[in-house]
């Protein structure tokens, strides 16, 4: 029995969401079980906390192994220009070294936090993260050949078994409770638009006015972010920039989802397709997620 597009590119879009954010809980769980146990977790200590909801937050405590002077930062609001914009401010990081225990200590009361280097075996699983990502695009792109799917899925499964210890890193330096919410938020949101999407409801992915706003406002989130990158804007700026842009890739979600009903209209019903589409609907998906993690972080 021949199976529908649909389900090809859900059974390798679930199946690859499912080592990605599979491995993000599991090294989030021995985070909390090393921290409970008062055992370093990849050379981390962490301390136990209580966020404002009642949960336990996992505080990294780099203080075990202090060498001064002691590099420590925080985030504060600075006046964009003090002439020609008084009333607009700008947020950055503000980096002082405390020369010994009792400046450090000054500086802990004033919000002043130790920079936290990320682990080297993390390390290494971003960058090989990064190459795997690249390789993936490029494979994905190019134009299909006999070994397309098995290079194409081989890369892609590569690619996750990287991130999901990547962004267990960025929810546990933000608060993991938080992350654990965008990830929920996340999959009700692509199950809805998903559902939204392939039920035709609305010809979503004919519309080219539609696409092409999405496409400036992509590239208009893109711009921003770079720009953050090398200025900063304030918390406010930042957050109502990060809801817009999870509006937006719940657009795409719809958009992607709604191009499936046209592709098999067209009787585009084999693994390469399913592959690519799968591909582009994860990253709709992951670039949710992490606009989810920017607006909670910046709230």
């Amino acid at each position: 029995m021949e199976t529908t597009l649909l389900f090809k590119t859900t059974l390798i879009l679930t199946f690859e969401l499912s080592i990605a954010f599979g491995l993000c809980i599991y090294f989030l769980k021995a985070a909390k079980k090393a921290a409970l146990s008062g055992k370093d977790f990849f050379g981390i200590h962490f301390t136990h906390a209580v966020n404002m909801n009642n949960e336990l937050d996992l505080i990294p405590d780099p203080s075990r192994s202090i060498e001064y002077p002691r590099k420590m930062a925080k985030l504060v609001d600075k006046p964009k220009d003090k002439w020609k914009y008084p009333n607009k401010k700008e947020t950055e990081w503000d980096i002082v070294f405390a020369e010994n225990r009792e400046e450090a200590i000054a500086y802990l009361k004033d919000g002043y936090e130790d920079e936290m280097d990320m682990p080297k075996p993390f390390v290494t699983t971003f960058f090989l993260w990064i190459f795997s990502s690249t390789a993936l695009l490029i494979s994905s792109i190019v134009p299909q050949y006999e070994y397309y799917l098995l290079v194409g899925m081989l890369l892609f499964t590569f690619t996750n078994i990287c991130l999901g210890p990547v962004l267990a890193w960025a929810m546990l330096m933000v608060d993991e409770n938080d992350g654990m919410r965008a990830l929920k938020i996340t999959l009700i949101v692509t199950f809805l638009a998903g559902f939204i999407g392939y039920s035709d409801v609305y010809s979503f992915a004919q519309n080219e006015y539609l696409i092409l706003v999405m496409f400036l406002l992509l590239l208009g989130l893109v711009i921003f972010s770079l720009f953050n990158l090398f200025r900063g804007f304030s918390r406010g700026v930042s957050r109502s920039v990060a809801i817009g842009g999870a509006i937006l890739f719940s657009l795409y979600i719809i958009v992607d989802f709604n191009r499936l009903i046209y592709m098999e209209d067209l009787n585009i019903n084999d693994w390469n397709t399913a592959f690519y589409m799968s591909y582009t609907i994860y990253l709709d998906i992951i670039n949710l997620l992490l606009q989810i993690l920017e607006a909670m972080s910046n709230s």
